[in-house]
């Protein structure tokens, strides 16, 4: 049995209340739960690890290379899929094979099947607003390829807010509220309901990274 980690950029760590036991449990399982569909466990032992910022990549990266860790970085883009080679360079003289990118972010993936943002929404309890328009006749992703979506946390949290609610009591009273994304809560429970087989289909990177652990 193989032993690999896969770093994955996602948790803040700018906010100390955001990252509690809890939310970094989710985190790891969820996308264990995704990876493993392809890296059975039979074969490999995946370690899933998160860690703040796209500012400590670099530091990730040469603590693989100098602690002999077999393990790859999974990150955020941040850009279209033309600067990939641009941000590679950035992360020399270390070994950039070990780098895989979300494009343009994480949120990309989700945004690719809208139907698991229904699923999501059902699972959560929230309340579907404007039932007869489907989620993916909205301008901000129709006829869009999901690596072409700029800043797609921004459209996740708009979508969510124009068709979903979330129901609090406060002193008694049942009040409605546009559902806000949350890349650490929501993020990751979302992740965990997509298929990797149909994302890396639809995203390069995804396939890439799965064939480089199991070669």
């Amino acid at each position: 049995m193989v032993d690999i980690t896969i770093y994955i950029e996602g948790m803040p760590s700018e906010n100390p209340a955001v990252l509690t036991v809890d939310n970094s449990a989710i985190f790891r399982e969820n996308f264990y739960k995704l990876f493993s569909q392809q890296l059975f466990t039979t074969e490999f032992n995946l370690r899933i690890k998160p860690f703040g910022s796209i500012t400590q990549a670099k530091k990730m990266l040469e603590q693989i290379e100098t602690q002999g860790i077999n393990a790859v970085l999974l990150i955020d883009l941040d850009a279209p899929k033309e600067k990939l080679d641009e941000r590679l360079n950035q992360y020399q003289p270390f070994d950039t094979s070990k780098i895989f990118f979300m494009i343009q972010e994480m949120e990309a993936w989700i945004l690719s099947k809208i139907d698991k943002i229904e699923e999501f929404g059902k699972n959560e309890g929230l309340i579907r607003k404007r039932k007869n328009e489907a989620i993916n006749s909205n301008a901000l992703i129709k006829n869009k390829s999901p690596e072409q979506i700029n800043k797609p946390s921004e459209k996740l949290d708009t979508i969510l807010r124009q068709y979903f609610d979330v129901v609090k009591i406060r002193r008694g009273k049942e009040r409605k509220n546009g559902k806000r994304y949350s890349k650490t809560k929501d993020g990751p429970r979302l992740i965990g309901l997509l298929n990797l087989q149909i994302l890396m289909q639809d995203f390069d990177e995804a396939k890439r990274l799965v064939y480089y652990i199991k070669i």
